[in-house]
């Protein structure tokens, strides 16, 4: 991508990822208000990329909005994927803060009722090169159908 466009400023557009390199972390879009025309490849942001890294990725047909430069759909960035008629919020609520996966698993946090909730379709793993420490000022419920410790 260029440092610096000679044509027209940078300019809002949203639009559909068409392909998504997930080693690069670039995607291709889709932009209807421009007859369906197909961007090159754009990078798409993210919070850190430097010493902490963030890793979310696009789904094909993904609703996105891009910042792209110029005149033309070569220069620009896809900036974030948008909530539409089609694909909603998960939760829907401001306290809120959920995840949730193609696979029905959930991670959950509500700010109001101060509760982390998880809930995985398969395994949970954990690691630690420290000690691992469980403190909780009410009670501490197992459920499971073995338990196994070493």
């Amino acid at each position: 991508m260029a440092e610096n466009s000679t044509e027209a400023g940078a300019h809002g557009r949203f639009g559909y990822v068409s392909a998504y390199d997930s080693k690069k972390h670039m995607a291709r879009i889709q932009f209807p208000d421009k007859g369906d025309l197909v961007s090159a490849w754009l990078p798409v942001a993210v919070p850190n990329s430097k010493k902490n890294h963030d890793e979310c990725h696009l789904d094909i047909g993904e609703h996105v909005y891009c910042n792209m430069m110029g005149n033309g759909l070569e220069s620009g960035v896809v900036l974030c994927a948008v909530y539409d008629d089609k694909n909603k919020p998960p939760a829907g609520d401001a306290d809120v803060r959920k995840t949730t996966f193609e696979d029905g698993t959930e991670i959950l946090y509500d700010r109001k009722n101060k509760k982390l909730q998880i809930k995985c379709k398969g395994d949970i793993e954990i690691q630690a090169e420290g000690n691992i420490t469980i403190k909780a000022d009410g009670n501490i419920k197992e459920q499971a159908a073995r338990i196994d410790l070493n």
